[in-house]
């Protein structure tokens, strides 16, 4: 499959790198916020909130990546059949 959208690639791949980054930093430092000392209600609250936000989040980015890609097949398969001879 030719790469027609090369820079779109590009942004596809760095979303995956971005979303799991952002997974792994949001879950570390919602876990050292919960961990730390004597932590109160609001602290644990807000590290369970910025768990949660973190793993959606990251989820939903890299779904987006996936979605670029699942765009280039799109165009490239609908490409393929137009230039077929109708059998």
């Amino acid at each position: 499959m030719p790469n027609r959208y090369p820079a779109l690639k590009m942004v596809s791949t760095l979303l995956k790198a971005i979303s799991v980054v952002f997974i792994i930093v949001g879950l570390g430092v919602s876990f050292w916020y919960l961990f730390q000392g004597q932590p109160d209600d609001t602290t644990r609250l807000a590290a369970i909130a910025g768990i949660l936000v973190s793993v959606v989040a990251g989820i939903i980015i890299y779904a987006l990546s996936d979605l670029f890609k699942c765009v280039m097949d799109i165009e490239f398969n609908t490409r393929v059949k137009s230039n077929k001879p109708n059998s």
